[in-house]
């Protein structure tokens, strides 16, 4: 990947857009260990912390990915970047550093998705389906009374598909928040019946916040389903592969 290729593939940030970036985690030994290169201390002795080197290798890869992206957006070396933390662990730039750019990161068993905005919060969430969840038990634990009707409504086919759906949007809107699980999942409500928009339907205590609110389905791979909660309307959103091959040019 030339510096000239990878110039073309950031043209900029205008507030009126949102970007996600779409990683592929093949962990290539030899990218694991270039990866690793570019993580901070604290990054490292987190992925030591993995039990399983899938789960580690994975983490690495997505954590190297999110930094190269940010350097590029930032201008900066991968390695000078520094973190800070929300009340409930949502991650963002240092204040000295974050010119008003928001980020978030999402992973799934081998995929995973940066979401990049300019002075808007967002979320984003991707998941892996998998057909041998108790899905009818997740639904009662986790949906709205006005999810879980809508979801058991869905023809027999479209309920796993549904269920995703419902769930990476959720996710993405709580993301999004900055509150994480501490906002009560069955608070709020989503659409979720495959080929509908996607949308926050109503935040329960808070006429206005589905308003303040877009969410978008996002084009993933195979086998998965993503979403993204982006504050405000009228945002273009742009999907692209990253070329993660762009990993070495970090190492010079």
């Amino acid at each position: 990947m030339t510096q000239s290729r990878l110039s073309e593939l950031f043209p900029g940030l205008p507030p009126d857009q949102v970007h996600v970036w779409r990683v592929s985690l093949d962990q290539n030994p030899d990218r694991i260990s270039e990866s690793n290169e570019i993580l901070s201390a604290d990054e490292r002795d987190r992925a030591a912390r993995f039990h399983f080197a899938k789960d580690r290798n994975q983490f690495i890869e997505a954590r190297a990915a999110l930094r190269l992206l940010l350097s590029r957006y930032l201008e900066l070396s991968p390695r000078e970047l520094t973190f800070s933390f929300g009340s409930h662990g949502k991650p963002a730039l240092a204040q000295e550093l974050s010119n008003n750019l928001r980020f978030n990161l999402s992973r799934r068993h081998g995929l995973a998705l940066v979401a990049f905005a300019s002075n808007r919060e967002i979320g984003v969430d991707v998941e892996l389906v998998r057909n041998d969840l108790a899905l009818f038990e997740a639904a009662e634990n986790f949906f709205s009374a006005t999810e879980s009707a809508a979801w058991r409504s869905l023809p027999a086919d479209l309920q796993v598909r549904g269920f995703y759906n419902c769930w990476t949007r959720k996710e993405a809107y709580i993301k999004a928040r900055g509150e994480g699980l501490s906002f009560p999942l069955r608070q709020f409500d989503v659409s979720l019946a495959p080929g509908e928009p996607a949308r926050l339907i109503e935040v329960r205590g808070d006429t206005s916040e589905a308003d303040r609110w877009t969410l978008h389905e996002l084009p993933v791979n195979e086998g998965y389903v993503g979403a993204l909660a982006i504050e405000g309307a009228g945002v273009e959103v742009i999907c692209t592969d990253w070329p993660i091959a762009a990993v070495s040019e970090a190492r010079a």
